[in-house]
C-alpha cells in the first residue's frame, strides 16, 4: 500500500513500535508506547486510530498490524522533504547536506555505491 497523507511525528514514533513488534495486541501496544514513550493510553489509542485513518495501519479484533513497511514511509518522507524543502532538486539537498560535514568516508563509499548501482540498473 502507498502511504496516502503525511505523518506526524507521533505518528512515526507509533509506527516504529508497530514495525518493531507486529503483529501485536493493542493493550500490548499501549504498554510498550507507555514504556518506550511515556504516553498514556489514551494518547496511544488517538495516534492509532489516526493511522488507521491514514491507511497506515490496521486494528482488527485489537491487534496492530502495519499496512504499510518501513521503506516505503522512508520512501514517501524523502519526497516530501526534496519537493518540500528543495523544490524536488536532489543535487541541492545533498549539497547542502554535504555543506554539514557529517558524511564519514564510509558513509561516501557507499553514497558512491548506490549511484553507480543505480547507474547500471543493480
Amino acid at each position: 500500500m502507498k502511504p496516502n497523507q503525511p505523518l506526524s511525528l507521533a505518528d512515526h514514533r507509533l509506527l516504529d513500535l508497530v514495525w518493531q513488534a507486529a503483529p501485536i495486541p493493542s493493550p500490548e501496544l499501549c504498554k510498550l508506547a507507555q514504556e518506550k514513550l511515556g504516553w498514556k493510553r489514551t494518547t496511544t489509542y488517538t495516534v492509532l486510530k489516526r493511522l488507521c485513518d491514514k491507511g497506515y495501519l490496521k486494528n482488527e479484533s485489537s491487534v496492530v498490524t502495519a499496512l504499510v513497511d518501513r521503506a516505503t514511509v522512508q520512501r514517501a518522507d524523502g519526497q516530501e522533504v526534496l519537493q518540500r524543502s528543495f523544490h524536488g532538486s536532489l543535487p541541492s539537498f545533498l549539497a547542502a547536506f554535504l555543506q554539514a560535514g557529517t558524511v564519514s568516508d564510509q558513509e561516501a563509499e557507499e553514497i558512491a555505491q548506490m549511484l553507480d548501482d543505480y547507474r547500471h540498473g543493480r
